[in-house]
């Protein structure tokens, strides 16, 4: 096994391992959580598919896709028959990760239908959901789209401001939208209408499950002209934005649900005799694309953007345009990702070679036995950044999707 996919493989092992047991908490964990609650700061929930759970999953399975679009391309007549034997070996590893990362993805599921009876309690399981239309791409296995058409029920009813935005935690307020939030559902309201167009949700939902409109809405209201970064959130009841300029999570996170839905509307609207919009065509109401916004110019721009702010390690910061600032590998795998998503799709002409090799180092650098480090800890509200960092799920299972998807 060449030293590449030794280093992959062992991050696949750690994320498979962690999310298996990532409903265990120890004892030590519920002190340090109860203090931690009294104190006012977030604490870990019980929802299987909450975003940090969600972050894994999306690693584990952008790896079995990967893994599954792995051809062995060095392969060659004119090698020698020990290097022929060396890339059979690396088939074979490729079909082993596969293996395993959809085994875990699908026991964490069964564990969530089977312990928790398929409750879905946040905005965030929206994460979880596209994680698992794309298991059911791969797979075809029913428990897949089952476990998507109950996520996509609890978003079509979700809370909504009067722009029709989805409410990110309409339990603690009534008004603040997230980019958490919209990056999560559009990038599961774009997979989901893709995958299932003709499902009765989809057929029923109008413009609720349309991604573009909480892009657009969330661009509108919630980024800065002037830079073009966007704020962590705003309300539109008092018309604030809220949180930090550029903090780099949140740009992840709206720029993953951009990714996903210029990558899908790209592909729907590929020129060949079935794909073809029509204006007269009934089903064009239902189209999540049809919302006269230019998600792909959004995408190209966005992708210019974290280029620009872009660390000369190739990393990017917790807040991205201070470039001297700490390193975040969450935000690093994040960005990295949706620019790799795009890049495949062919949303970006540049060659990106040199940018995607230095993205690859600093994930290297920051990595250490399959455990990546240096990811910035939880955010408990607009503003409120404790500067610590070390080896978290999300930074984990973002750099594996990273990893992934880039070329």
């Amino acid at each position: 096994m060449d030293s590449g996919m030794e280093f992959y493989k062992e991050i696949v092992d750690v994320t498979c391992e962690e999310l298996l047991g990532i409903m265990d908490v120890s004892l030590a964990q519920q002190a340090k959580d109860v203090v931690k609650s009294i104190m006012g700061r977030s604490v870990r929930t019980k929802d299987p598919l909450f975003w940090p759970a969600g972050a894994q999953i999306l690693g584990l399975v952008s790896a079995a896709g990967r893994m599954s679009r792995y051809k062995g391309d060095t392969v060659s007549e004119l090698k020698s028959d020990n290097e022929n034997n060396e890339d059979e070996e690396d088939s074979d590893n490729s079909a082993d990760i596969r293996s395993k990362c959809l085994a875990t993805i699908s026991a964490h599921l069964d564990m969530w239908v089977n312990g928790y009876e398929s409750r879905i309690g946040f905005v965030d399981d929206a994460l979880s959901g596209f994680c698992f239309v794309k298991a059911y791409e791969m797979t075809h296995e029913d428990k897949y789209k089952e476990a998507a058409d109950k996520i996509a029920q609890f978003i079509l009813t979700a809370p909504r401001d009067d722009q029709g935005s989805i409410i990110y935690n309409p339990g603690r307020n009534l008004a603040n939208i997230f980019a958490d939030g919209i990056g999560q559902v559009s990038m599961f309201m774009a997979a989901y209408m893709s995958a299932f167009p003709d499902s009765d949700i989809v057929i029923s939902s109008g413009s609720r499950l349309d991604a573009s409109k909480q892009i657009k809405n969330f661009f509108e209201m919630g980024v800065d002209k002037k830079s073009g970064l966007n704020y962590h959130g705003y309300s539109l009841s008092d018309n604030q934005k809220k949180g930090l300029l550029g903090w780099g999570r949140a740009f992840g996170w709206l720029f993953m649900g951009v990714a996903e839905t210029a990558v899908t509307a790209v592909n729907s609207t590929m020129e060949d005799e079935n794909s073809k919009c029509s204006e007269d065509c009934p089903e064009k109401k239902r189209c999540f694309m049809n919302s006269a916004f230019n998600v792909t110019g959004l995408y190209r721009r966005m992708c210019q953007t974290a280029l620009d702010y872009q660390r000369p390690d190739g990393g990017w910061s917790w807040q991205i345009q201070g470039v001297e600032g700490h390193i975040d590998m969450s935000a690093t795998g994040m960005i990295a990702y949706s620019i790799a998503r795009g890049y495949n799709a062919g949303l970006i002409a540049d060659d990106l070679t040199e940018k995607f090799d230095k993205m690859r180092e600093c994930m290297l650098a920051h990595t250490s036995g399959g455990k990546v480090m240096d990811a910035l800890s939880s955010c408990d509200d607009f503003g409120v950044h404790y500067q610590t960092y070390g080896h978290y799920p999300w930074g984990q299972g973002m750099v594996l999707a990273a990893l992934s998807e880039m070329p």
